[in-house]
């Protein structure tokens, strides 16, 4: 493991390789964050045909109901296994299975954007999913009474904010000493990013 999760994150930028983000994309990528991370983490896999691995889908069952976390880290062990060294997975859950991805990874690709503009994506992603009615987390649909409950996304990004914005220091000491991170921090560098790999939203 690298570093120590006790210690800030400006300590810990300084025990993780951040590249630039024209560095080369790796075969076996982490995109985790939040703002677009799965629209993110299915360009790169198209782009690279790489195996497309959505952590939320794994972890949800039909009717909003959790995976036994055993169980969750199992189906993922196993999702990147059949992958055979060629994956992009989407999603974070450091909570529930631990290093299980971060070690795995040959590349992470952290969107690591201002709380607001994840807040406010959530919300308009949240409305629009609630009118279409398209599927979300593996068969599970977005409704009009769980947009306005408090199981609801936005809700969650409210109440866990102070965590979502210190989610590096829970991380960061994960990755493997050595693997490259490309860390984006505004939607700016987040559309640059697009452009210089030639991505397709």
């Amino acid at each position: 493991m690298a570093g120590d999760a006790s210690k800030p994150i400006s300590e810990l930028a300084h025990e993780t390789l951040f590249v630039p983000l024209d560095h080369p994309l790796g075969r076996q990528i982490n995109v985790r964050g939040g703002g677009g991370k799965t629209t993110l983490a299915k360009a790169i896999a198209q782009k690279k045909t790489l195996s497309f691995i959505e952590l939320d889908a794994i972890q949800w069952l039909p009717n909003w109901e959790e995976r036994d976390r055993a169980d969750f880290g199992d189906k993922t062990s196993q999702a990147i296994q059949d992958a055979d060294g060629a994956w992009v997975v989407d999603g974070n859950y450091s909570g529930y299975i631990g290093d299980l991805v971060v070690t795995e990874a040959d590349m992470i690709v952290w969107l690591n954007l201002p709380w607001r503009v994840m807040f406010w994506r959530v919300v308009k992603r949240s409305i629009v999913r609630a009118w279409d009615k398209r599927k979300i987390c593996g068969d599970n649909t977005e409704s009009w009474r769980k947009l306005f409950s408090r199981d609801s996304l936005w809700w969650w990004y409210i109440a866990n904010r102070k965590r979502l914005i210190s989610r590096g220091t829970r991380f960061l000491p994960l990755i493997s000493v050595g693997i490259p991170v490309i860390e984006i921090t505004t939607t700016r560098e987040l559309d640059r990013f697009y452009e210089i790999h030639n991505l397709d939203r």
